[in-house]
């Protein structure tokens, strides 16, 4: 992990510079990022989780912008930005918590972990609030963050077709989703 962690550090100091950016990463310094989970019980549901997807979500956005011929469209610094923060709202989100469980016909607790939601306002929109308190985010930034659960979002289970039209209108968004996707199922599974 500790590789990792320097890989982020590294990524970020190198690319993400606009004003406000030093501030952020005090903030991230002394969060749980480096520490949660990705998720309670998918993909990287262990401690460092959280920091192993962002990295991979930059690998894959990295690939796609490549593949797109994007490259001269989209700035380091974007792109650092909307894939290794995507998923800022899951800082401070998660606790450890006991669950039983059946092992070889015994039940046993085991150390899980839960979700402890002290800021409940969505999952991207929430990555994008807690970003703008720190850095000003570009119109397809915010798009990005906000859609980069495509179909899983909530809002679209509700009957929204607004991912639809910030893919439409902003391609760094899809490809942002198809990094996550990526990510997730492919490198994570």
């Amino acid at each position: 992990m500790e590789e990792l962690k320097e890989r982020f550090l590294s990524l970020y100091k190198q690319y993400i510079t606009r004003e406000g950016a030093d501030e952020l990463f005090s903030w991230l310094i002394s969060s749980d990022f480096f520490d949660a989970p990705a998720s309670t019980r998918y993909h990287g549901s262990y401690p460092g989780g959280l920091l192993q997807h962002s990295l991979n979500v930059y690998d894959c956005l990295m690939e796609e912008i490549k593949l797109s011929n994007m490259s001269d469209t989209y700035s380091e610094e974007t792109a650092a930005i909307v894939s290794l923060l995507h998923d800022v709202c899951k800082v401070n989100f998660y606790k450890k918590g006991k669950r039983n469980v059946k092992e070889n016909g015994q039940w046993v607790a085991k150390e899980i972990f839960e979700i402890d939601e002290k800021f409940p306002c969505g999952h991207g929109e929430k990555s994008v609030i807690i970003l703008q308190s720190f850095l000003k985010l570009s119109a397809e930034e915010i798009y990005a963050i906000r859609a980069h659960m495509g179909g899983f979002d909530v809002s679209v289970k509700g009957g929204d077709y607004f991912i639809g039209k910030i893919f439409e209108r902003c391609p760094l968004a899809l490809l942002l989703h198809i990094a996550d996707m990526k990510a997730t199922y492919l490198l994570e599974g």
